[in-house]
């Protein structure tokens, strides 16, 4: 009993001594204070407290995956954002900053246990090798990925390799009911950052912006270019559920919205030192309308842009309050190749808001202020953050838990969106979505999302497929809300067939944030350039 007691609290040292050794030989930008034999005597005691796990206790422990899960405690008692990243994990994590991971460039899922391939990333390995959506992957070199055992994590790891390694993939083609193999030569695929960009009409370029990593500022310059070019002199850059990422990716994106000079945001680190980032000249849209999109799912990077152009009086932010994190982490790499990112500053908006919430308010808090009340949402209760600020223009802002919006879009309340919502869960509209379309591939062959939009029509027949008899969906929805419920399909279809980003332009116009956002495009701010 004894024994079991006292091994939380030596793992407890052996951490301390882990993060110690880390810390002197990785973070050569601060000085610690440690004397000499202070160092050498916590470092003595945490080896033979470790010794003696290893070779005296009654059954053979792991200390290294003991000390894994100790640290990642650790940390997380400091706050909700400083996190141990285990050897195994680095990889991943780096692949998600650097913006592209080495693959074989498809969408996937796992549809009646076997790997199904969604959709085909563009000019990626796959396309170069031929293979189309739909088919079916058996085996890849030789080690079956069908079955009861597969899972994504499976198919990531067996697919995922070297730039320039090949894989010989055995697929089955449902459409011709034939077998092939191919052999894909794996590469460099992106992780877009830029989910979305096109015209909302004839003047509004609309930009969705899903992280912030090294390649975000470039993906954004190029759909900023490309809406330009089609005619738009104003935007809505939606960053809704965008969790955040590098603070130097904030820092180019509000650049290209804030005139040179502007401040974007500031940092304090634990000794009050200010570090102050203010906008170049090198913005392509410093100037046209701007609405940002936010919600509760926008944290971080997402909240400082969003804050920029708020306190400069840049545009206007519609949605819900967001997240609330105003913590700045930094990756401090261990001796033995694992990763710590340790809170070392906190940032603060121009007007000098901090954004940070309470920590306690993370998981309660959450569901409080979205109103939910047993499994769906039924109301907006999002509170006026504790303090207030005044813009340059005389516009009250708020911090201290989120970043509140200028116009607020809460929750649907309906009924009906209730209704929706149910139907679209007791359905399983995505399966049913997949089913479809890989039933009519010839007729979606060669077609472009354009003529998509344009000419494939939800009607009796399709709705008889996604519901059949289970539900009379003419007399439980009116009108509207059967209209809504339509774009749906029609969006969870395109999805199956063009990818992911199809999702947002096919249901684009059902989407009450975007609708309030093209009003307030329409209206002028006498502070708004």
């Amino acid at each position: 009993m004894k024994n079991k007691l006292l091994i939380p609290i030596l793992l407890g040292l052996a951490v301390v001594f882990g993060l110690l050794i880390g810390m002197f030989l990785n973070y050569p930008s601060r000085k610690f204070s440690l004397t000499p034999s202070q160092e050498d005597q916590r470092q003595q005691k945490i080896r033979q407290i470790i010794d003696y796990i290893d070779f005296e206790y009654v059954d053979n422990v792991n200390t290294d995956s003991l000390l894994d899960i100790t640290i990642t405690d650790l940390l997380r008692r400091l706050d909700p954002h400083s996190t141990y990243i285990p050897i195994d994990e680095v990889a991943a994590n780096e692949e998600s900053i650097r913006g592209s991971f080495e693959g074989i460039g498809i969408e996937f899922r796992i549809f009646r246990d076997t790997l199904t391939v969604v959709n085909v990333i563009d000019d990626g390995p796959s396309d170069k090798a031929g293979i189309k959506a739909g088919s079916r992957i058996l085996y890849a070199n030789g080690e079956a990925l069908f079955g009861e055992g597969v899972d994504n994590n499976r198919v990531i790891s067996t697919l995922k390799g070297k730039s320039g390694s090949k894989v010989k993939l055995d697929l089955y083609i449902p459409a011709s009911q034939k077998s092939l193999s191919k052999t894909v030569k794996r590469g460099e695929v992106p992780l877009r950052s830029v989910q979305a960009a096109f015209m909302a009409n004839e003047r509004t370029g609309y930009i969705r912006l899903t992280r912030f990593s090294e390649t975000s500022v470039k993906e954004l310059k190029a759909a900023i270019k490309q809406i330009q070019k089609k005619g738009a002199d104003q935007m809505i850059l939606d960053l809704r559920d965008n969790p955040g990422g590098l603070l130097g990716a904030a820092r180019d994106v509000a650049d290209q919205f804030l005139a040179e000079g502007d401040m974007i945001v500031f940092t304090r680190d634990r000794e009050g030192q200010k570090n102050e980032i203010y906008a170049t000249d090198k913005g392509l849209f410093e100037k046209g309308k701007l609405v940002v999109l936010i919600n509760e799912g926008s944290a971080s990077a997402s909240e400082i842009v969003a804050g920029a152009v708020q306190d400069n009086d840049r545009g206007v932010l519609v949605g819900r309050r967001s997240f609330g994190k105003g913590l700045v982490q930094e990756e401090i790499r261990l001796s033995d190749g694992s990763r710590m990112r340790l809170t070392t500053q906190r940032y603060y908006t121009p007007t000098g808001r901090s954004i940070q919430k309470p920590y306690g308010d993370y998981d309660e808090g959450f569901l409080k202020r979205n109103g939910y009340s047993g499994d769906l949402p039924t109301q907006d209760s999002s509170s006026v953050a504790h303090s207030a600020y005044r813009t340059p223009a005389g516009r009250t802002v708020y911090g201290g838990g989120g970043i509140t919006p200028d116009v607020e879009v809460p929750f649907d309340t309906s009924r009906s969106a209730a209704l929706i919502y149910h139907v679209s869960l007791m359905t399983n509209l995505d399966d049913k979505a997949f089913m479809y379309v890989d039933q009519h591939r010839k007729r979606f062959s060669g077609m472009s999302l354009q003529q998509f939009k344009e000419s494939f029509v939800v009607n009796d027949t399709v709705m008889d497929f996604f519901f059949g008899d289970r539900i009379d969906v003419k007399e439980r929805l009116g009108d509207a809300s059967r209209q809504v419920l339509i774009t749906r399909i029609k969006a969870t279809i395109a999805s199956n067939i063009f990818g992911n980003s199809s999702y947002i332009e096919v249901y684009f116009a059902e989407d009450p944030m975007i609708h309030e956002a093209l009003e307030q495009l329409n209206k002028d701010y006498a502070w708004q350039p």
